[in-house]
């Protein structure tokens, strides 16, 4: 992957990863895969690190058992393959889909929800969302519409704070997003709460099925912020 101005999404359903490849997965993860209670959300994490290494190995010749990651203070785990740190990667897996995002040394991140009830959408609306995307999500009569832009918003939001690799430190409340005339997301923050070039980043949104997908990467290498390529590839 040599193209600084191109982002991948790769998707797949969890059924389509052979649980078998399990034998790919490292020691850390073997045991992270231990922890979760029922065996949907253990599949679902196996699936997720086994499509993560596959993915990988799609942009380098590194086989998918020998990739090795390690993370940052807040957990987000970063590539320590010798040659190859330049590889951006982030993932998202939510009960019916997988979602990797690869770049090339700038930062990225993805996330994936499944639409659902919400039941007090009120009160999450106001915990999570900034004053004005609360409005947004809350001014619209339709129950259904109100729950896909609730998700919208939610797995944009989730999307930036995975690509800053700094957790839930950063507070909710304090960055926006707004979609333009040309219905391109716009980040804004709050630069005493969230200091951030906002005009840096650049983010789309897509639905798959019954899930939203959010993708956001900021543009540490061009000119222009929008010269970013989003490109979603499906299947495992």
């Amino acid at each position: 992957m040599d193209d600084t101005s191109a982002v991948h999404i790769h998707t797949a359903r969890p059924e389509q990863v052979d649980q078998a490849e399990k034998t790919l997965l490292d020691q850390v993860e073997l045991a992270r895969a231990t922890t979760f209670k029922f065996p949907k959300d253990r599949e679902l994490y196996v699936a997720a690190h086994i499509f993560l290494r596959q993915t990988l190995s799609q942009y380098a010749p590194v086989s998918p058992a020998d990739w090795q990651f390690d993370t940052n203070a807040y957990g987000k785990p970063f590539i320590i393959n010798s040659g190859y740190q330049w590889l951006q990667f982030n993932l998202s897996h939510t009960q019916g889909l997988i979602a990797c995002a690869v770049s090339h040394g700038l930062p990225v991140g993805v996330d994936v929800e499944r639409c659902k009830p919400l039941s007090d959408l009120d009160a999450l609306c106001r915990y999570t969302l900034s004053p004005l995307e609360a409005y947004d999500v809350l001014s619209i009569s339709n129950t259904e519409q109100r729950a896909r832009r609730f998700f919208t918003y939610w797995t944009l939001k989730e999307a930036y704070i995975k690509a800053r690799g700094i957790g839930l430190s950063l507070p909710l409340q304090q960055f926006t997003f707004v979609q333009d005339e040309n219905l391109t997301w716009q980040l804004y923050t709050d630069e005493t709460t969230v200091p951030d070039n906002s005009r840096s980043w650049q983010f789309d949104t897509e639905i798959i099925g019954q899930h939203y997908l959010s993708i956001g990467a900021q543009n540490t290498k061009l000119v222009n912020t929008h010269e970013l390529t989003f490109s979603i590839f499906t299947g495992s």
